[in-house]
């Protein structure tokens, strides 16, 4: 609470299962992957319940999806959800490897393909309950964004005890799907203002 008093825009992501009291007056990003039970089946039992529990009817709250080949059908079903529960709406990463991960959750580009169909869809259906602007979306089409991502490449970063690191260090940046990296950097997001106002 100590940063509520301090800073002008502070946004929290958070798996949902504890309340945040209402004075604190910033964005929450809470985390769902599906309707309850393919939710369930990733976060672990009750979470859908408890999400709801603690937050349904809270307008600080955006919904965090990261979509994977095994859930991204359930976009829709999210939305409604955000919907239902008077949420701001719904914003999504797409899964993204660590270096060197080789498992059946690593997006190929053939699974991209089909991911990217389903978030044109979904925007077209829900155009201002789904949050990701037509931009963000086209970035989500090129996997490999190294050399191109202003928050892993020009913002600062530090661990735990102060030793500069880069952003999410672990991850596979040539196969990205990262809603940070999608936001491109301050000064476009001023030109496309109107098209995420409500992330921030």
């Amino acid at each position: 609470m100590l940063a509520n008093n301090i800073f002008p825009i502070i946004q929290v992501i958070t798996n949902g299962t504890i309340k945040i009291p209402k004075n604190f007056n910033h964005r929450l990003f809470v985390s769902l992957e599906g309707q309850k039970r393919k939710n369930d089946l990733i976060r672990g039992k009750g979470i859908f319940s408890k999400v709801i529990k603690n937050y349904s009817g809270d307008k600080r709250v955006i919904i965090n999806m990261t979509l994977k080949k095994d859930n991204y059908k359930e976009l829709e079903n999210v939305v409604k959800i955000a919907r239902e529960n008077n949420f701001l709406g719904v914003v999504c990463n797409l899964y993204t490897p660590t270096i060197g991960e080789k498992s059946d959750s690593v997006i190929t580009k053939k699974d991209r393909k089909l991911i990217i169909s389903e978030l044109k869809r979904v925007k077209s259906v829900y155009p201002n309950d789904f949050l990701l602007s037509k931009a963000m979306i086209k970035w989500y089409e090129f996997p490999d964004l190294r050399g191109f991502c202003f928050w892993g490449d020009k913002v600062k970063h530090f661990d735990v005890s102060w030793n500069s690191r880069r952003y999410f260090p672990n991850l596979d940046c040539s196969n990205c799907g990262c809603l940070a990296g999608s936001l491109k950097n301050p000064f476009i997001l001023l030109m496309h203002l109107k098209e995420t106002r409500k992330i921030f």
